[in-house]
């Protein structure tokens, strides 16, 4: 197991990355919740995801929760979104348990393409709160929007439809719609389904894709605890 101080970032506690690069955000408590956060398509998407980086929702993190509330969670960020969700614990965990601390309760976060980890996740532990940062849709994943109905009091979500796709014209016939169009579709639907299941949600249509994680964060950081 590799750890050492993650370059570049500055945090009011310390960050550890372990052997697969996930950033661990440990405040040294004798027990805290573990928030695992995976991040979306990243730099090797092209420039347009750039800044979507694991030392990025380090950063997010960070400054959207006060540090009152760090002081008491631990957050782990996979590198990347394919990461196995378990091998990610489990090695943020090992770095835990090295100091004798305890992990109280477990959740589960995803931005953007970051979803997928956590639908395929959703029956791998109890998770005390699920976190649904503008996340792709399962539908979009080739699971049904069903898939989170068991879940629903403990979803937190932050959703911008606009800034999916190209919402289609009211006159077309949904098999004619472009890419984009079933995009934005399959995402509005997907909102509307967790509206249905009266999901604790806002929405984010009039702040950027890119300013979803600090909302998140700052509209539910305590849940966590």
């Amino acid at each position: 197991m590799y750890t050492g101080s993650l370059p570049g970032v500055q945090m009011g506690n310390p960050v550890q990355v372990t052997e697969n690069k996930t950033r661990v955000l440990d405040p040294g408590v004798d027990s805290a919740p573990m928030v695992v956060v995976y991040r979306g398509l990243g730099p090797e998407f092209g420039k347009a995801y750039a800044y979507d980086t694991a030392d990025w929702m380090v950063g997010q993190i960070q400054k959207a929760i006060p540090q009152e509330s760090l002081n008491k969670i631990i957050f782990a960020v996979p590198d990347d979104y394919n990461q196995d969700c378990e091998k990610c614990v489990q090695q943020a965990l090992e770095l835990i348990e090295k100091r004798k601390g305890k992990i109280s309760s477990y959740s589960l976060c995803g931005f953007s393409k970051g979803g997928a980890p956590v639908y395929k996740n959703l029956t791998r532990r109890t998770w005390k709160i699920l976190g649904f940062i503008d996340p792709v849709s399962p539908s979009m994943e080739g699971l049904s929007d069903k898939a989170v109905d068991d879940y629903a009091p403990r979803i937190r979500c932050v959703y911008g439809v606009a800034h999916w796709g190209t919402r289609p014209p009211k006159d077309k016939l949904p098999k004619d719609y472009s890419k984009d169009e079933k995009v934005h579709v399959k995402i509005r639907d997907f909102y509307l389904h967790l509206k249905a299941l009266k999901a604790q949600m806002i929405d984010g249509d009039d702040q950027s894709h890119k300013d979803m994680p600090g909302v998140f964060f700052k509209t539910y950081g305590s849940s966590f605890l």
